[in-house]
């Protein structure tokens, strides 16, 4: 992740949209990070990921989905669109 000191962000600050739209900026005061600057893109992926991961069912499918997955428990195209009657 890219990083500048506070008072770069402060003079570059018209500059922010473009560096930001690749990946999130953190942005230093004294040597430390104390803000990070992302796109609204990326800002609304992230409350996007919260909410999914707020919905426990969901976790709890996906998480079985994963392991089923690595195990090697997995069906091919064709089964599984005749499964779910597409084929």
């Amino acid at each position: 992740m890219h990083t500048m000191t506070i008072t770069n962000a402060r003079q570059g600050f018209l500059d922010l949209p473009e560096k930001v739209q690749e990946e999130p900026v953190y942005v230093t005061k004294h040597g430390r990070p104390v803000m990070a600057v992302l796109s609204v893109e990326q800002f609304e992926g992230m409350l996007e990921t919260i909410e999914i991961l707020e919905d426990q069912p969901f976790v709890k499918r996906l998480q079985k989905s994963i392991d089923q997955a690595q195990k090697g428990q997995t069906v091919s195209l064709e089964e599984a669109a005749t499964r779910l009657g597409l084929a």
